[in-house]
């Protein structure tokens, strides 16, 4: 067996679901789509023709969402991106990245993730049925979000795209195989199981507790879900030199994706470099049929 693909015995990857059970565990995810939005936003500013504004939105009962939201100039048939960020992080990680793409002739939904809080999110974690709840909620947040893209005529229901990454990656695994209005996933340096990240910030818990963990998770684990994101699109981005996740956690996720996608490694730690943000720019615009950077097609 090659040693990168040599998992420990505490920690073989469950298994993704056989196709029939997969409707099983999608239903954990089911919410009331036609709920309303109540959306708020205001202007913040216009960045060379794109416009950025303060959003939220109804996530759920008792619960909103919100963050940036960045509409390019043209004014029908764009494409829309969702972004997610890692922890550390907050809606405006990937702002820089979402106005490159808004003069592509694309939309973005930057969401502020209950993580982006810090310490005071990360402190209420720990308790496995509790964050299996908390997770469900947060990737419902996730298919409002759609929902509030969609909810603006000039974007193109058929060309939705999903950025996520770290723990932001992981939910993206999770909705890849629940949404199939989205039709491309940048999944970048993430694993496939909650658990991982759990293990990697909260290196007190002892064996037992993460054990419990581990499998109160495995229904909603990404790894679950993105073997069945076909017909979407998958692309994997991971750095050599990350410092946070092993080798062999990358390539458990990825291996386990859906056909078609994309694996790239760069050499870069956790956080990546300039090229992966070209790179998976220049395959969003392919994909999502955004405009290169004189105005054709890519």
């Amino acid at each position: 067996m090659r040693k990168d693909r040599a998992y420990p015995h505490s920690m073989m990857p469950d298994a993704p679901p056989p196709v029939p059970f997969i409707e099983e565990l999608r239903s954990r995810f089911d919410y009331d789509a036609d709920a309303p939005l109540d959306v708020r936003e205001a202007l913040i500013r216009d960045e060379g023709g794109s416009a950025l504004y303060d959003v939220s939105y109804a996530a759920g009962p008792g619960r909103r969402a919100g963050g940036y939201l960045v509409l390019p100039p043209q004014t029908q048939s764009v494409a829309g991106i969702i972004y997610l960020h890692p922890a550390p992080g907050d809606r405006s990680t990937f702002l820089d990245e979402a106005l490159a793409c808004a003069e592509r002739g694309a939309a973005a939904l930057l969401i502020d993730a209950p993580w982006a809080q810090g310490e005071a999110w990360g402190s209420a974690l720990g308790e496995p049925e509790g964050d299996c709840r908390e997770f469900v909620r947060i990737a419902i947040d996730l298919r409002r979000g759609i929902d509030l893209l969609l909810s603006r005529r000039i974007i193109d229901p058929g060309r939705i795209g999903f950025v996520g990454h770290s723990i932001g990656a992981l939910f993206g695994g999770v909705l890849s195989g629940l949404e199939k209005r989205v039709k491309a996933y940048v999944l970048m340096a993430g694993t496939g199981r909650f658990t991982d990240v759990i293990a990697l910030n909260m290196p007190s818990f002892e064996k037992d507790t993460l054990e419990r963990y581990r499998q109160v998770m495995a229904a909603v684990n990404p790894i679950r879900f993105v073997g069945h994101a076909a017909p979407a699109a998958l692309m994997f981005q991971f750095g050599t030199r990350d410092e946070f996740f092993p080798r062999y956690k990358f390539l458990e996720f990825a291996e386990s994706g859906s056909m078609p996608k994309l694996i790239r490694w760069y050499d870069a730690d956790h956080f990546l470099n300039e090229k992966a943000c070209r790179d998976r720019i220049d395959w969003l615009s392919g994909r999502l049929q955004m405009r290169g950077e004189e105005g054709r097609l890519p």
